[in-house]
């Protein structure tokens, strides 16, 4: 383990050993800190994300005198800049950051004033900065405490869903607590945040890859259910449409429904770890896309990103009551009462009304959960210095296979049996 520089200054100009410095001191506590060494292990695979670049960082040092060894998650703008400004980095990366340095630490002191345990799953942070050019966000590797990802192609068992859904329910219960206790606090935070994705000035950045998205759900379902209810209630909206109702829910900061979301709480985002308990800790992480809306936005995303037909023919009222009752009784831990904030009735109120946000998020990844890693889109391909269009990148084709189209036009036939659509 040596100290090569040029490893540090290829994260970022600014990242650097004082960086490393602070990581310790941060993770372990002890003012007095010494980095002896860094490895870098396995960068990103190519398609693991495109707004951002993951390394993996072990440092050792010292820490109050005596040796240490910690492993570090660092994300970082990427350096080709064509793909930065073409997936607009600098703005997810700053929501980010303030999840990390302003929302989660409030959060947590929240939760800890309450003697409520671990609610508020996410991974530490241990350094930071956000200037739009340098950006990076260093978080603990919950690898190493043994956490595991979930598959990015297969569809969640049924006990991983569970899972998930009950911690983004901590994370909404969290928000609303804090929100019920400390109403002014929590909007000054909650209005840090900036909406990434769903605005009307950022529709030309999207229409040309919501186009190919919708194509591509067109033809899964002419293909595999021709002449449907689905078929025919689907190609009734235009993309415009559909983009607006997520406007509408994106930007409901001040509802008083409205808690800080995960924003993306599709599989890859959650990670599992067994436990001597009868269930499993899960943790959620990226908040690129983190906003202040409805919790039915989380939970219609995920379910329609990360299920398929039979297991929501079985579970989809279980799912629903599973995540109510367990938002419940996270609120009342934190000493809040849950049917003033968030009654049954006005949960599923909102996830009539806002579910059809899932079916869009569900049209962008039904690629990325049909490609085999061979085929994900190389991001640093993006020659130059401009941002180009987004549909140039992700030159999207109609799916190959029977059942990744069965999967995607089930999806959109859930959510018109369900009049979402």
């Amino acid at each position: 383990m040596t100290k090569d520089e040029s490893l540090l200054s290829g994260v970022s100009a600014l990242f650097t050993e004082k960086t490393l410095e602070e990581s310790l001191r941060n993770a372990t506590g002890e003012n007095e800190v010494q980095v002896l060494g860094w490895d870098f292990g396995d960068a990103s695979k190519k398609g693991d994300g495109y707004l951002s670049v993951i390394n993996r960082i072990k440092v050792n040092g010292t820490a109050g005198g005596k040796p240490i060894q910690i492993s570090l998650v660092v994300k970082s703008m990427p350096n080709n800049l064509a793909r930065r400004k073409t997936f607009r980095s600098n703005e997810f990366f700053y929501n980010e950051v303030t999840c990390y340095t302003e929302i989660f630490p409030k959060f947590q002191e929240f939760v800890k004033s309450k003697n409520a345990g671990d609610l508020l799953m996410v991974p530490r942070c241990f350094a930071a900065l956000t200037d739009g050019e340098n950006d990076y966000l260093v978080l603990e590797d919950v690898i190493s405490i043994g956490f595991q990802p979930l598959a990015r192609q297969n569809s969640l068992q049924v006990q991983e869903c569970r899972l998930i859904l009950k911690a983004l329910a901590r994370l909404h219960a969290v928000s609303f607590a804090y929100k019920d206790q400390k109403k002014e606090e929590f909007q000054r935070i909650a209005n840090r945040l900036i909406e990434t994705y769903f605005t009307p000035k950022l529709y030309d950045w999207y229409k040309g890859f919501q186009t190919l998205i919708i194509n591509m759900a067109k033809d899964a379902l002419a293909k595999e259910y021709p002449g449907s209810e689905a078929e025919k209630r689907f190609n009734s909206w235009t993309g415009r449409e559909l983009y607006d109702k997520s406007i509408d829910f994106c930007n409901r900061v001040t509802a008083p429904t409205s808690v800080i979301t995960q924003g993306d709480a599709w599989a890859p985002n959650f990670m599992i770890r067994k436990t001597d308990r009868e269930y499993p800790d899960a943790l959620a992480l990226d908040f690129q896309l983190a906003r202040c809306a409805s919790p039915a936005l989380d939970v219609s995303f995920f379910i329609y990103t990360c299920t398929e037909k039979p297991l929501r023919d079985g579970h989809y009222d279980e799912f629903l009551k599973l995540y109510h009752q367990e938002l419940g009784r996270s609120i009342s831990m934190l000493k809040s009462d849950p049917e003033k904030l968030y009654p049954w009735d006005t949960f599923m109120n909102e996830v009539q009304e806002q579910s059809i946000h899932g079916i869009n998020f569900a049209l962008e990844t039904a690629p990325g959960v049909s490609l085999d890693e061979s085929e994900a889109f190389d991001m640093d391909s993006i020659e130059g210095d401009e941002p180009v269009d987004v549909s140039v990148i992700w030159n999207l084709k109609n799916l190959k296979t029977k059942k990744s189209r069965c999967r995607l036009a089930e999806t959109i036939m859930h959510a018109v049996e369900k009049n979402y659509i």
